[in-house]
C-alpha cells in the first residue's frame, strides 16, 4: 500500500481527538465519562479553562467548553486546527457537529517511521525529566548515541513540516501519534 493510501486509510480510522475545558470538576467528570463511551471520540486532555489546553497546540481536533469560552482563547485555539465547540444537550453530539464544522473526519497526521530504537528512546526521553545522559545510560547506550537517535528524530519530523526542535515538542508529537498516552486524571 503507497504511502498516501496508508495516510488516508489512517485519517478515516483516527478517532476525533477532544479536549474538555469545564471549571467544576464535578461537570469535566460527567463530560469525560459521557465522551468516553463512543469509540470515535478520544479525550486526550482536560483542564478548567482553555488557557492550559493552548499549550497543547495542535493535540485536539475539538475542545469541548461547558460554558462559552474568551474569543481570543477559542481564536488562538483555531489556529492550531482545534474547533471550539459549546456542550449543548449531548455532548458526544456537540463534538461530533464540531468535528464536521472543522472538515468532517480529522486531518490526517503524517508520521514519521521511527525504528524500534528510535521510538524506545523517544519515549524514553519525553516521558521523564532526566538529562540526556541519564536517559541514555538507561537504555544503555553512550550519550552520542542518545542525541544521534534524537537529532534523527527531530529531522524527520521537521520533514514532515511537524517540527520538534525541544523536549516539550517532542513530548506533543509523542502524544500527537498515539505513542505516548496523556497524563491519567
Amino acid at each position: 500500500m503507497s504511502t498516501a493510501a496508508q495516510t488516508h486509510r489512517h485519517a478515516e480510522t483516527r478517532p476525533v481527538r477532544v479536549a474538555i475545558a469545564a471549571a467544576d470538576p464535578t461537570a469535566r467528570r460527567t463530560l469525560l465519562t459521557q465522551l468516553q463511551t463512543s469509540p470515535v471520540l478520544d479525550v486526550v486532555a482536560w483542564a478548567d479553562s482553555l488557557a492550559p489546553l493552548l499549550v497543547l497546540g495542535t493535540l485536539a481536533d475539538v475542545c469541548l467548553c461547558s460554558d462559552p469560552p474568551p474569543e481570543d482563547d477559542a481564536a488562538r485555539l483555531g489556529r492550531h486546527g482545534c474547533v471550539v465547540a459549546v456542550q449543548n444537550g449531548d455532548p458526544v453530539t456537540s463534538v461530533l457537529a464540531a468535528a464536521a464544522r472543522r472538515g468532517a473526519a480529522p486531518v490526517a497526521t503524517r508520521r514519521p517511521h521511527l525504528s524500534p530504537r528510535q521510538q524506545e528512546v523517544l519515549f524514553a526521553y519525553v516521558s521523564s525529566g532526566d538529562l540526556l545522559p541519564t536517559v541514555a545510560r538507561r537504555l544503555g547506550m553512550d550519550p552520542e548515541t542518545a542525541k544521534t537517535h534524537l537529532r534523527r528524530i527531530r529531522a524527520k519530523y521537521a520533514d514532515l513540516g511537524r517540527p520538534a526542535p525541544t523536549r516539550r515538542d517532542l513530548y506533543a508529537r509523542a502524544l500527537e501519534d498515539g505513542l505516548i498516552r496523556p497524563p491519567s486524571r
